[in-house]
């Protein structure tokens, strides 16, 4: 009977264990902060294309002028 009074505690701290792991794996409050601006960065350059399509309008601009 002791066996199954252990086995109580250690699927609580499983749990919580669990969660405490995801909450260290971005270390710090500030490396979340970091890995969000430079997602924000990379999305910049890969998917915004109004310095390009800037460019290309002054082009047309000045040729058509």
């Amino acid at each position: 009977m002791s066996g199954g009074g252990t086995e109580t505690p250690v699927a609580c701290e499983a749990a919580q264990g669990g969660g405490g792991k995801k909450r260290d794996s971005l270390g710090t409050p500030g490396a979340a902060h970091l890995i969000i601006k430079d997602l924000g960065e990379i999305h910049s350059r890969l998917l915004d294309h109004r310095p390009v399509t800037q460019g290309e309008i002054r082009y047309f601009v000045k040729e058509f002028e």
